[in-house]
């Protein structure tokens, strides 16, 4: 099974994009928010659960470990599929879904194209004894609204919970609007 990949993004659309490693071209399917992270030549690492099924062999990316591993607990749930799953990843980002299936809430699945009603409560119900709220709100404690907005941002853009947390905390004084704050953030990150 492929877990990861490290190499040379040859070419990328909305949901997919080639990986040349090795020599060797990956498609691998992924949600736009780690599609659009990466131009044709850069250097791309990402997180892949690797499906075979009869005649095809597809790829799944993430950002990050964290998200796989969200991604995998979804899959669990009956009548949810990879494409589905990824379609959830790619519209909440992992710490927002893991959130609401903690405190039972299923209607922030409903945005998600292809979640019915009854397939998000499906989702709560199946994933509510596995998360723990603990570790969600670990992350969240001693933020202020506008932190948990730009730590929610940047998970959503591949960065890992803690390091979304340590990043927002330590933003200089006199940035005014979470745009301004996110940017700063990208900018000392580059």
């Amino acid at each position: 099974m492929i877990m990861r990949l490290h190499g040379t993004v040859i070419d990328n659309g909305v949901d997919w994009m080639l990986i040349d490693v090795g020599g060797v071209g990956y498609r691998v399917d992924a949600a736009l928010a780690l599609t659009s992270q990466f131009r044709k030549g850069d250097e791309a690492t990402v997180w892949t659960h690797e499906i075979i099924r009869d005649d095809k062999r597809s790829i799944f990316g993430f950002a990050n470990k964290d998200d796989l591993e969200l991604f995998w607990k979804l899959i669990t749930v009956n009548g949810v599929g990879p494409k589905v799953a990824q379609k959830i990843l790619g519209v909440c980002p992992a710490e927002e879904v893991r959130r609401n299936v903690a405190e039972g809430s299923a209607e922030f699945l409903t945005k998600v194209p292809g979640v019915g009603k009854k397939t998000a409560q499906k989702i709560v119900l199946e994933l509510h004894g596995s998360i723990n709220l603990d570790d969600i709100t670990d992350v969240y404690a001693a933020a202020s609204i506008e932190d948990k907005e730009i730590i929610d941002a940047l998970t959503s853009l591949g960065y890992a919970p803690r390091e979304a947390r340590d990043m927002a905390a330590s933003l200089p004084e006199g940035l005014k609007t979470i745009e301004e704050k996110i940017k700063a953030v990208l900018q000392t990150t580059a």
